[in-house]
């Protein structure tokens, strides 16, 4: 087996001239063709071995997706580094911890913003020596030779740089979990971790060099790095282009017409929520039109008039080439997986953990069986435990945690099986089945277990919800943290006559509660009665990355929530008379 750096001058000798990284600048998209991005792979390994780096050094990277990221990454490992990937994200203070956690000397970051949070915690940074900017400016008080611009990096390589070997044993990376449950831990990984993974997952989902991947996901993820990036680019020759923000994906899915996309389920809803909300403005012909159309069977004539009529033109708002998308990072609900099914997009929902490089199952395009997150990768072994966690075996799984010998061994059994915390079962075909987080799940007063995450993400597909998190453990009944998806709502006050930006008012009345006591019944209509949510209340502040509410993948954080919202939530769980 190659290391992940070979493997890629391996594709980028057979596919030289073809475009690797797609990147927009100026208004417009500029390509980068195997070739020139191998030359970059280069300079950056000789330039760090010009500023000392050794065999085993952590580099670590704090930018958004970009040809440099790139750069970096395979620079980083030809010169025989382990990258540490920052989420950008990150509050200062969560970068600081992975940054001394890892012992990072070098620090590759990408703009203002991200060079003004090291600053703030530069003096807790013991062990950082180099920090080589892409856009930042050096703050006015930089002094001696910590600071490099992008360009001066470069400049430092030697075209008869010699570069250490590397075995696909060797660590390339170290993850930090985004601490869903508690803090963060950094996962060790190998290039054999992630070439293992990568090379079954395309015997799963058939990346190939003439697809084109849309990048949303952040490289500092886990899914994105190995789906989006090793995969894809690395291995099968695709073309990677960079999605310019979140708010521009609509605008970037025109301009460069995707043949597949990875992404999360929350991104899926906000895409769903999109559709609902421009039909639920249209004529009372349009809306009645689209519902009919969505319970038209696949292969009759009514299904196909409206496809012609309406799917089509859904399809074509992503860029009209897409083959399929892939999801995971969290539970997709089955409600969304049925829409996109019915308007034509494949949907592959697939399940992992960063422990495993990250895939340990995924749904086929040609066999997608909704509920479930597929069968095993091949070369991974899945087996079910006495009380229901999933067990996993297989070349992609971690070693364990850096300087971290007592997880590592409540993680990995003394048979070698991973546990990965969630539990599942297999069906008669070998799919899996995701019932929940063993740590997260709630058990009521009744002796009830309630997995939250599922029940969530049903909420979340109604158009009037932005987010929510399920509470009641130890309690007769469940209830809700509900933030409002604010532009629906506010359409819906003006439609009553309510001032719509007047939250105060809006989340007291009768009519705005009677709305969400609606949705939240049509959501989970069908869920057993203890899983129901008896209470709820509205919040009006979006759980956000910056007040650490939220993971890279937009899982939300249960401990640090269920603390900010202490008072609200005993609230529920007193006697009232409503909502």
């Amino acid at each position: 087996m190659l290391t992940l750096q070979q493997q890629f001058f391996a594709t980028a000798q057979r596919l030289p001239e073809k475009c690797a990284l797609r990147y927009k600048q100026g208004g417009a998209y500029r390509d980068l063709t195997f070739a020139q991005v191998a030359t970059a792979v280069r300079q950056v390994a000789s330039a760090l071995l010009k500023l000392g780096a050794r065999p085993g050094e952590r580099i670590a990277i704090l930018s958004e997706n970009r040809p440099e990221w790139v750069m970096a990454d395979l620079g980083g490992m030809l010169a025989g580094g382990i990258i540490v990937p920052i989420h950008t994200t990150f509050s200062p203070r969560l970068a600081a911890e992975v940054l001394n956690n890892s012992g990072s000397r070098f620090l590759l970051l990408s703009n203002q913003e991200q060079l003004k949070k090291i600053l703030s915690v530069l003096g807790d940074l013991t062990r950082l020596e180099k920090i080589i900017s892409l856009d930042a400016d050096p703050p006015p008080n930089e002094s001696g030779n910590r600071f490099l611009r992008w360009p001066d990096f470069l400049a430092l390589a030697d075209e008869t740089s010699s570069f250490p070997t590397t075995s696909p044993d060797n660590l390339c990376t170290l993850l930090y979990t985004s601490g869903t449950t508690g803090r963060s831990k950094g996962v060790m990984l190998t290039h054999k971790n992630f070439l293992s993974n990568a090379q079954a997952a395309l015997q799963a989902i058939p990346f190939n060099h003439r697809d084109t991947l849309l990048s949303i996901l952040p490289l500092s993820h886990v899914l994105e790095r190995c789906g989006g990036y090793y995969a894809s680019l690395v291995i099968a020759g695709a073309t990677v282009a960079y999605a310019k923000s979140l708010k521009e994906i609509a605008e970037n899915l025109r301009e460069i017409q995707p043949t597949a996309l990875v992404l999360v389920p929350r991104l899926f809803e906000q895409i769903y929520d999109r559709i609902q909300q421009e039909f639920s403005k249209r004529g009372m012909l349009a809306r009645k039109l689209f519902r009919w159309s969505l319970g038209s069977n696949p292969g009759t004539p009514a299904h196909f008039l409206s496809d012609r009529l309406i799917f089509r033109k859904i399809r074509d708002r992503f860029g009209g080439r897409l083959r399929f998308a892939v999801s995971g990072g969290a539970a997709l609900s089955p409600r969304l997986a049925i829409f996109f099914r019915q308007i034509g997009l494949t949907i592959c929902e697939g399940y992992g953990m960063t422990e495993t490089s990250p895939v340990i199952s995924v749904n086929r395009p040609h066999h997608v069986k909704i509920g479930t997150v597929g069968p095993p990768l091949e070369g991974i072994e899945v087996r079910i435990a006495a009380d229901g966690e999933i067990l996993v075996k297989g070349d992609s799984n971690t070693c364990g945690y850096w300087q971290d010998e007592k997880s590592t061994q409540e993680l990995i059994d003394p048979e070698g099986w991973l546990h990965t915390g969630d539990l599942g079962a297999l069906d008669d075909e070998g799919f899996l089945k995701i019932i929940g987080r063993k740590k997260e799940m709630l058990v009521t007063a009744g002796g009830k277990n309630v997995y939250p995450e599922a029940l969530e993400a049903r909420l979340n597909t109604s158009r009037y919800i932005a987010q929510s998190m399920i509470v009641g453990d130890g309690e007769k009944q469940l209830a809700a943290l509900i933030v409002p998806d604010k532009a629906n709502l506010a359409a819906f006050a003006q439609e009553i006559g309510l001032p719509a930006d007047d939250w105060e008012l809006l989340q007291n009345q009768a009519e705005v509660k009677s709305l969400y006591r609606k949705e939240i019944g049509s959501a989970l209509a069908d869920v057993a009665e203890y899983e129901r949510v008896a209470r709820f209340r509205l919040i009006p502040q979006e759980f956000s990355f910056e007040r650490e509410e939220l993971t890279p993948s937009l899982k939300i954080r249960r401990h640090i929530i269920l603390e900010r919202y202490r008072s609200e939530i005993q609230g529920l769980f007193r006697p009232r008379s409503s909502p």
